[in-house]
């Protein structure tokens, strides 16, 4: 019987001794961003497009298409480009425009280093 008791303090010791988690700060709850426009197409050969604009003055457009890669053991390729903006903490708007082919990502907007 001293044993079970022994046992069940020491059990009760440990989990007492264990360090607490400390309080995470409650986050305001933020109300959903409405998504204002949106628009999407698909082709069966593999070309789209789509654009969205939300009420927080995010927008994005893409247009895309497939093209064979330079090896043919590949099969096909996704070239596209299009262009995202936002604005920034600062209240600026920023615009970032991009393309990616078979060079590869490249964006440019006037806040991105030049080359």
């Amino acid at each position: 019987m001293k044993l079970v008791v022994v046992c069940l303090l020491s059990v009760a010791a440990v989990v007492l001794a264990r360090p607490q988690q400390p309080q995470q700060p409650q986050q305001p709850q933020q109300e959903p961003v409405p998504i204002l426009k949106q628009a999407s197409d698909i082709s069966p050969e593999g070309a789209y497009q789509f654009s969205y604009e939300t009420g927080n003055g995010i927008k994005a457009e893409e247009v895309g298409s497939l093209a064979p890669a330079d090896n043919p053991e590949d099969g096909n390729v996704v070239f596209a480009e299009g262009s995202y903006s936002y604005t920034g903490d600062d209240g600026v708007v920023y615009t970032v425009t991009y393309k990616a082919d078979k060079n590869g990502y490249q964006a440019s907007g006037d806040h991105l280093p030049k080359k």
